[in-house]
């Protein structure tokens, strides 16, 4: 039995000696994690070829101007290919058409995109397709339902808070979140004023702005936020990020 006693020992001797060998983890440092908070705007396209890159500096210097949130200088375009979807963690879809039909397959690489993570914006570009976009949305989850954004979402005042009246247009709230899992997989805008057209168009500034502007601005900030932390009451990852962007 000796020999029994002599492996057992010698397993628990090398067991310390090879977790010292493994480099342990280093915490990110807060300079690492502002690193890590960069938004990359991709908006999708139905056309062929995709269009060219666009300009949103004024945008980035609006939103780096007030927080620590990185933000890319420019507008991507990327083509409508659902397979492909995954790898990226937020996409921008104007609902300029009516909205492709899906098969199986289409709602199930959409699952992959939620499920790793993804959110979906559908934003406003014509008031006649928005509740076809809804149907959509809800197809890909059958069990799920929209809600309207008020006063009390995370969304309105996560970092910003939102004033009641520009949420509400005629008594209804003009933006949407669906949610899978408590958690929000896309949001749906059906106002004009809240478009990211009509941001990237206006001009907005780190400072000072015309009401319907800094809402605009506000909102998007919100946004952006929400996408980054997920949740960013609990999220601790980037608790330090999060009290350091309250200026």
């Amino acid at each position: 039995m000796m020999w029994k006693w002599s492996l057992i020992y010698i397993v628990l001797l090398t067991v310390p000696v090879y977790g010292q060998e493994q480099e342990a983890q280093k915490p990110l440092t807060f300079q690492q994690m502002v690193k890590l908070d960069r938004i990359e705007w991709r908006t999708i396209s139905f056309a062929n070829p995709v269009p060219s890159v666009v300009s949103v500096r004024s945008i980035q210097k609006s939103i780096e101007g007030r927080t620590s949130m990185f933000v890319h200088p420019e507008q991507q375009w990327i083509a409508y290919d659902i397979s492909a979807f995954r790898q990226y963690p937020f996409l921008h879809l104007e609902m300029c058409d009516a909205p492709p039909p899906l098969s199986l397959e289409d709602k199930l690489h959409f699952r992959d995109f939620f499920n790793t993570g993804g959110t979906l914006y559908l934003d406003y570009c014509s008031h006649v397709f928005p509740h076809d976009w809804k149907k959509w949305g809800m197809s890909i989850y059958s069990e799920v339902r929209w809600e309207e954004l008020n006063s009390t979402h995370v969304l309105s005042h996560s970092f910003y808070l939102l004033e009641k009246r520009i949420l509400l247009e005629q008594g209804h709230s003009s933006i949407y979140v669906l949610k899978n899992d408590g958690r929000i997989i896309m949001v749906l805008n059906q106002s004009s004023r809240f478009s990211w057209k009509r941001f990237r168009q206006s001009p907005t500034s780190k400072t000072y702005n015309a009401p319907d502007d800094e809402m605009r601005l506000r909102f998007y900030i919100n946004l952006m936020m929400y996408l980054l932390t997920g949740d960013y009451k609990s999220d601790q990852l980037h608790l330090p990020t999060i009290l350091l962007r309250r200026k």
